[in-house]
């Protein structure tokens, strides 16, 4: 049985194949062939890099994948602090429903 994750790998090399090379190396090679490791062969996913990301079909775990490359490799430090602070609101608020539905 194919994983979510492994759809989500391949996924995130498709997205990362997109890159400028110069961009790309900054990721380190390991997680390269983990993802490549760990993808679903058999799923093909298509990336149009003439739309912005935010517009296409991307799984929920390919996006924080791909949220958790940019804040190790690409993000400054100023954006670093923004993700972390919206990331944390957004557990808040999820720890909040969950609370409310099992009252």
């Amino acid at each position: 049985m194919i994983s979510r994750y492994e759809r989500a790998c391949t996924e995130v090399l498709e997205i990362l194949s997109h890159l400028p090379k110069k961009q790309y190396d900054k990721i380190p090679k390991e997680k390269i062939d983990f993802y490549k490791d760990n993808r679903d062969k058999s799923y093909i996913y298509h990336f149009n890099s003439q739309i912005e990301l935010s517009k296409q079909t991307i799984s929920k775990e390919a996006n924080a994948i791909l949220i958790s490359l940019f804040i190790d490799y690409f993000a400054t430090e100023r954006q670093k602090e923004i993700l972390k602070k919206f990331l944390n609101q957004n557990q808040v608020q999820l720890e909040k429903s969950k609370k409310e539905i099992y009252k």
